[in-house]
């Protein structure tokens, strides 16, 4: 049975793909702050190891790392928050060290994984392209958010002379449970919902089933490798999601929150909500990749039952 190690296994994506990884006959692994929360929350895992996040990785981290057939690497601090300059610091130190760490280990091992799997983010682009578009091959934006993204793929890449590296920059993820959507999902039953910020921001977005399609992909397939944009390729504006979810739940979309009262509530991380960029997955396609889920109309639909 071939062994993966997961890190952020107890998050959004983590959940999900530990579980379909563990179907698909995998032993999973999951590296973890707090290995027996994440016992009762992963079910489907095999083993769980403490894993501090930091630079300096425990013997038993290195230990499960050698031999193992792949390595993704998912864990990060929550951006979603009030930045003050300790959060803004633990973000990104977060992304930085865990991922050095975790590289630092791969390059120790006598039998190293063969597929490396880092998450990053379209923050890589900055934090409001207005509306240009961006492509794997467009450069990367300013602001701290991209400063995040562009140290947290430099360490990652860093895993290219042991290990075929694959690098997906996730988009806003859809899920009615968690995230973005999840917390606009409460007001609308409420009959409170509406636009965040003009409304003319792009969200870039995909739905769960394809984060873990693509990382299947990426591992079967040894041409792929390099950076690849993990968003549907069907971009919409703030505007437009909140007509659809409106029209879904049957519920008004009224309510505006501007972009004061964001940064009265959020500081510097109102930007999450009231930037946006509207990012193709141009790579994504070209690697063979078919999406299940390219409208927002329909996934909407799918994820809200």
């Amino acid at each position: 049975m071939k062994s993966i190690i997961v890190t952020g296994g107890a998050g959004l994506i983590g959940k999900k793909l530990v579980k379909v990884l563990s179907e698909m006959g995998y032993s999973i692994t999951v590296f973890s702050r707090s290995p027996d929360k994440a016992r009762r929350s992963l079910p489907f895992a095999q083993d769980f190891v403490k894993w501090s996040g930091e630079l300096n990785v425990s013997a038993e981290c290195v230990e499960k790392i050698n031999g193992a057939y792949a390595v993704i690497h998912l864990a990060g601090e929550p951006v979603a928050k009030r930045w003050s300059d300790q959060q803004k610091k633990e973000i990104f130190e977060s992304r930085k060290n865990g991922t050095a760490g975790i590289v630092k280990a791969i390059s120790q091992v006598a039998e190293p994984p063969a597929f490396f799997f880092s998450a990053s983010a379209i923050g890589f682009y900055g934090s409001d392209g207005g509306d240009a578009i961006f492509t794997e091959f467009s450069e990367a934006g300013t602001g701290f958010l991209s400063n995040v993204c562009i140290e947290w793929e430099k360490q990652a890449l860093q895993a290219n002379e042991f290990t075929r590296v694959v690098i997906g920059r996730i988009g806003i993820v859809l899920d009615p449970r968690e995230g973005a959507l999840a917390k606009m999902l409460l007001p609308f039953s409420m009959f409170m919902g509406g636009k965040i910020g003009s409304g003319n921001q792009w969200m870039s977005w995909i739905h769960p089933i394809d984060i873990i399609g693509f990382i299947l992909h990426a591992m079967s397939n040894e041409h792929v490798r390099g950076t690849f944009n993990l968003v549907a390729p069907g971009a919409v504006t703030m505007n437009r999601f909140t007509e659809l979810l409106s029209s879904i739940l049957h519920r008004p979309s009224w309510l505006h929150v501007p972009d004061i009262a964001l940064s009265i509530l959020l500081g510097e991380g109102a930007v999450i909500a009231t930037g946006g960029q509207h990012v193709l997955p141009q790579r994504t396609i070209e690697s063979g990749y078919r999406f299940q889920y390219t409208d927002c109309d329909h996934t909407l639909r799918d994820l809200l039952g």
